[in-house]
């Protein structure tokens, strides 16, 4: 007879689920230069989660973290593309999902939409922790 041993992903998750490891552990930036990621080992697994849930902590209030998503079937990272407020022209419609942390703790949502891995690079290496997580509710 089979034994279960347990399920090996996240499967679907209300609570969102950090990332990095354990609750409370913070991610380690792709790039501090603004060079965006290559490799398919780079930045984290979502298990194809909807959400990203992402909070930075920047004591300089001038760093910028742009949010890079990777499909194994392209087998290419992209950044993330967001909707915006314009007018739906075609040049106006999406923007590069970047945040720039203006005060010491601010959260973000994303809709990942099942991205297989995402990856987090900044315009440079001043004192910034950030914190991020998937869910799929």
């Amino acid at each position: 007879m089979a034994v279960f041993t347990g399920h090996h992903s996240w499967g679907r998750t209300r609570r969102p689920k950090n990332i990095a490891g354990a609750d409370g552990t913070a991610l380690t930036l792709e790039s501090t230069d603004g060079t965006a990621p290559t490799a398919v080992t780079d930045g984290y697994l979502t298990e194809n989660q909807r959400y990203l849930h992402l909070t930075a902590k920047d004591n300089d209030a001038d760093t910028t973290i742009t949010i890079y998503v990777y499909h194994y079937a392209f087998a290419k990272w992209a950044k993330l593309m967001i909707p915006t407020d314009l007018d739906g022209t075609v040049t106006d419609a999406y923007k590069a999902a970047t945040v720039t942390c203006a005060i010491p703790f601010q959260s973000w949502v994303f809709d990942i939409a099942g991205a297989d891995r995402v990856a987090f690079v900044a315009n440079n290496a001043d004192a910034t922790t950030i914190y991020a997580a998937c869910s799929t509710f």
